[in-house]
């Protein structure tokens, strides 16, 4: 079993096919098995890392996804890898936000699935205060985290993906009100932290949104998309939260055409 000894605790990852790097990092509640459809895609043309990430699946350690860039450098660090096209879902994408910012140098390009985590606009700041005002009369993250018609759609999926988050059960709150509560101090920061000046960001970044997704909701996505430069955003129709197993064949594909664009080698490669 690959584990690496990453900031105090064994982090298990998972390394298949050849190429540039490409690294995935789940969201909330996941396990590094939530990319598998990205992986079967993509594992002819790039070197795919995922991993579980810190008290998560297979992985030690407490779940901390707003400090999960650590885990990330450090474990990029541990396989040598100098530089990465990097790929967060939801709660993952702090993490590939935020190693982006600091270490543009690491990155090839950034792909936010789900996510604006770790990018501080006005309309992060708009977007938070909404979601805490929901979160007190009631409303959760967990019973959002997939489309309304996933389960109708495609039935075998949407129960795999149920076995997928059971291998959590043991290491998060079962109540979904009290585990959403755990992450009030985070919104609340997301709310009163003041915006910053993404205009001249580096990173070739994609924001990914579903359609009808209730958590990262479009117009945030959209919002954050116009504030970070060089930025591109595409909606995936009739999918929520959960882009990465509800429409796999539309988003790898957009994936592809993103990563291929910006790799040096298949430049190279198109240019010969």
């Amino acid at each position: 079993m690959p584990t690496a000894k990453i900031n105090g605790i064994n982090l298990y990852y998972e390394v298949e096919g050849e190429g540039e790097w490409a690294v995935f990092v789940h969201g909330g509640g996941g396990s590094h098995l939530g990319w598998w459809q990205q992986v079967y895609a993509l594992r002819n043309r790039y070197k795919c890392l995922t991993y579980d990430a810190r008290g998560l699946g297979q992985s030690e350690g407490v779940e901390d996804s707003p400090n999960g860039e650590r885990d990330l450098l450090a474990l990029m660090d541990h396989l040598k890898i100098d530089k990465a096209f990097l790929n967060g879902h939801s709660a993952g994408g702090s993490a590939v936000s935020k190693v982006s910012q600091a270490h543009p140098d690491r990155v090839h390009a950034l792909v936010m699935t789900a996510c604006v985590f770790g990018f501080q606009t006005a309309t992060l700041n708009k977007w938070a205060g909404e979601m805490l005002d929901k979160f007190s009369k009631g409303f959760t993250i967990g019973a959002h985290s997939r489309g309304n018609t996933f389960a109708q759609r495609d039935p075998q999926m949407a129960y795999l993906g149920s076995l997928f988050r059971k291998l959590n059960e043991s290491k998060r709150p079962q109540d979904a009100a009290t585990y959403t509560n755990r992450f009030g101090d985070a919104y609340k920061i997301m709310r009163d932290t003041k915006p910053v000046d993404y205009s001249k960001f580096k990173v070739p970044t994609l924001f990914v949104v579903g359609e009808h997704d209730e958590l990262q909701v479009p117009w945030l996505m959209r919002g954050t998309a116009e504030a970070v430069g060089g930025s591109k955003i595409v909606e995936i129709p009739d999918c929520g939260h959960g882009v990465p197993s509800e429409q796999p064949g539309i988003y790898n594909s957009v994936l592809m055409a993103f990563m291929d664009y910006h790799s040096p080698s298949h430049r190279m490669k198109n240019a010969g």
